[in-house]
């Protein structure tokens, strides 16, 4: 599986049946350096999307935050609280 559009999950799974392989001795000697190099291949496209993910995350509670206060000044919602709870 070559598709860089794979989910993560996809990708996961295609990963833990390579290292499977590998550890098992499973993998013909013609297919290890395909593997390896597969195996990294998905390594850093799984890290760079958890390093993206991350950044969404970051900046969601960023903007939660400033919602929060910008309500707070406004005497709305305390400090904390969200409207509506």
């Amino acid at each position: 599986m070559k598709n860089a559009d794979s989910t993560y999950e996809e990708k996961a799974i295609r990963l833990d049946a390579i290292l499977k392989r590998l550890d098992n001795s499973e993998t013909p000697i013609d297919q290890l350096a395909e593997d390896v190099k597969e195996g990294v291949r998905l390594i850093r496209e799984m890290s760079e999307t958890l390093r993206k993910v991350e950044m969404e995350v970051k900046d969601a509670f960023r903007e939660l935050e400033e919602l929060e206060k910008a309500a707070a000044t406004r005497g709305g919602i305390g400090e904390g609280e969200l409207p509506g709870s």
